[in-house]
């Protein structure tokens, strides 16, 4: 009996030790799969495929590529060598001699700004470095620094990366011991994997300063995605500390979807460049693309026939998209023939400006109402980076050296205002007129030189004779346009010679010959004038021969300045001769022709032909431009003679 009543309770215990483990798995597994579901729940989008198990995925991740619809043909590059690419995938969709090692002259700047800033982080943002007189003494002006000068590393880098300052670069390669410094951006080179680049100084003037296009896409990645500071100081217009104010001088900071980069030039590097491009390649979101560029004889021209091609051949999406393209229920009765490239224009675009003089009540305007930021003048003047070149006169000198001659009308410009010229879009300046001397030679050529250093070229004057002379030869699509100044009134004390740096004047005895020779190098001639009566409506006859003299020398444009006010404009055999384009900015608001000036835009085909478009330019009681009258766009009758004609 008891052996009976304890195999029941042996019995009755197992199978209640067995509806208990039933149930305990039960709930084990519930809360299992629940945990799973709230897990799958909470995963970001984008969870690696291969984690995910493979009873519950039915399909792979879709993969993406960059897809182009024409193969045949490239774009057209000036460049020696290019590369094109994701930054975020690495994925190289263009290039040309990728691997070829060329100097990148400025764009060296990039790794000095990278080591600067790593060694910035191992001290503090707010270590100081000193101008030293040894920094100061390198090539270049940019960045206007005193001796024994006192700016915070962190500050150094704007002067660094927006005016390309060669004297910050070795200031603050000085600051650590140029050696070690230089050291560093060879060893960060090897870190990064630029097997093919090598630094010889901070500031790219040596020739050595070597890389290749890939190498250079190399670092781009790596500041976009480790050290983003640096390109973000690249898209300021302007930077102000307590002593200074350093303005943009690179040609992309106003471009739609410019991220940042670098450009540089020098004479055996030619013009060379590291962009990021924000492009909307994709119909999910834009896709971040850089540009590297080296040895380039018009950098502008070949970034924008790069991002053009991007756009219309090439976007990003699956392998499937590209594959999934249906079947036509019945073959077309014709195929149509791919698409052609667009050709390179046939014509050059070109613009013309006033008088710009940036000093006495223009500066104060610029200092009281713009917190010293010259760029603002520019803020409603985006038409004048559409022209393929931009020529205007600069009224005086800008520079901090020299000496004022004593003249009643004295200008001496800020020097930094030449940055904020090249930002604006600036391409050339006439130096011939009657203020260029208002401060010596020595602030003239010290002018000259700034110029040079800011990338924007100057004519009517030089450091020799032999510069002055010379025209300045720009080519865009083909067709080579040269640009010759002279000035009927004076200085007549400070003519170029031999080997002394002066402007050239109207009464060379040279004077036909000089245009004559020039027009032999070009294909079309533009010739300056700074002629005229001041405040005077129509042109003299001294005026009327100078341009006809110029004419018949060669001249296929001649432009005036110096009335201050805008003047009629002529047909004269197969030229155009605007006598005066008036004030482009200036601070003459005692009457409404002062405050206005012309922006004269030409049209000029390969064959001759031309048309024009006579816009006029208002500047607010600020002496900034801020109100354009479009002029309609006329085609030019070339005669033999024909009267003069007044369209504004």
């Amino acid at each position: 009996m008891n052996t009976t009543i304890q195999h029941k309770v042996k019995l009755a215990f197992l199978t209640l030790v067995s509806v208990m483990s039933g149930v305990f798995l039960v709930s084990l597994a519930t809360i299992i799969i629940n945990t799973q579901v709230d897990t799958e729940k909470s995963s970001p989008i984008f969870t690696n495929a291969s984690a995910v198990s493979s009873e519950t995925t039915t399909e792979e991740a879709p993969q993406y590529v960059y897809l182009r619809k024409n193969t045949t043909t490239g774009p057209s590059v000036s460049a020696l060598a290019y590369l094109v690419a994701d930054v975020k995938t690495g994925e190289i969709i263009l290039e040309k001699n990728k691997d070829m090692r060329l100097p990148i002259a400025s764009v060296s700047k990039l790794m000095t700004a990278t080591v600067a800033s790593e060694i910035k982080r191992e001290i503090t943002r707010d270590e100081i470095v000193e101008i030293s007189k040894l920094a100061l003494d390198t090539e270049g002006k940019n960045g206007n620094f005193k001796v024994n000068e006192k700016i915070t590393v962190n500050d150094m880098l704007y002067p660094l990366l927006l005016e390309s300052s060669n004297d910050a670069a070795e200031a603050l390669a000085l600051h650590t011991g140029r050696s070690f410094f230089v050291n560093k951006m060879n060893e960060k080179a090897k870190v990064l994997g630029l097997v093919n680049t090598s630094f010889e100084d901070p500031t790219g003037l040596s020739s050595q300063n070597k890389s290749t296009p890939n190498d250079l896409f190399k670092l781009t990645k790596h500041i976009y995605e480790q050290n983003s500071e640096i390109f973000k100081i690249t898209t300021n217009r302007s930077f102000k500390n307590d002593s200074h104010v350093w303005f943009n001088n690179n040609q992309f900071a106003r471009t739609e979807g410019y991220l940042g980069g670098k450009s540089g030039y020098a004479s055996e590097a030619r013009q060379t460049g590291a962009f990021v491009f924000s492009l909307p390649l994709s119909a999910l979101e834009p896709r971040q693309i850089a540009i590297t560029i080296l040895r380039s004889t018009d950098r502008q021209k070949d970034i924008e026939s790069i991002v053009a091609y991007l756009k219309k051949n090439v976007s990003y999406g699956t392998k499937a998209l590209a594959s999934e393209t249906p079947e036509p229920e019945k073959p077309p009765a014709v195929i149509p023939p791919p698409e052609p490239e667009p050709k390179t224009p046939d014509f050059v675009t070109l613009g013309f400006a006033g008088d710009l003089m940036l000093d006495r009540g223009v500066k104060s305007s610029v200092m009281k109402n713009f917190n010293g930021d010259y760029s603002m003048l520019f803020e409603k003047l985006e038409m004048i980076k559409k022209p393929d070149i931009m020529f205007a006169n600069l009224e005086g000198t800008a520079s901090d050296k020299g000496k004022d001659g004593g003249s009643l009308y004295s200008f001496q410009m800020d020097p930094s205002v030449i940055p904020a010229l090249k930002g604006a879009g600036i391409d050339v300046l006439s130096m011939a007129n009657n203020h260029v001397a208002d401060w010596g030679i020595e602030s003239f050529t010290d002018t000259l030189l700034r110029l040079k250093e800011n990338e924007i070229l100057y004519t009517g004057a030089g450091l020799n004779l032999e510069e002055a002379i010379k025209p300045t030869i720009i080519e865009k699509h083909g067709i080579k346009i040269g640009y010759l100044g002279f000035s009927d009134v004076g200085p007549h004390w400070m003519p170029a010679k031999e080997e002394t740096a002066g402007l050239l004047l109207t009464n060379n005895p040279k004077f036909d010959e000089i245009i004559k020779n020039a027009s032999y190098q070009v294909d079309f001639l533009v010739v300056s004038f700074h002629f005229g009566d001041e405040y005077k409506p129509t042109h003299n006859q001294r005026q009327e021969t100078l341009a006809k003299r110029a004419v018949d020398a060669g001249a296929k444009i001649v432009i005036g300045h110096h009335p201050h006010v805008i003047q009629e404009i002529q047909v004269y055999k197969d030229s155009f001769i605007a006598y005066s384009l008036g004030n482009f900015i200036f601070d003459q608001k005692f009457s409404p022709e002062t405050m206005e000036g012309m922006l004269l835009e030409i049209k000029l085909w390969e064959d001759g032909r031309m048309t024009t478009k006579q816009n006029v330019m208002k500047m607010n009681s600020l002496f900034q431009p801020d109100k354009i009258i479009s002029g309609p766009e006329e085609q030019v009758e070339f005669e033999q003679f024909t009267e003069i004609k007044t369209n504004i």
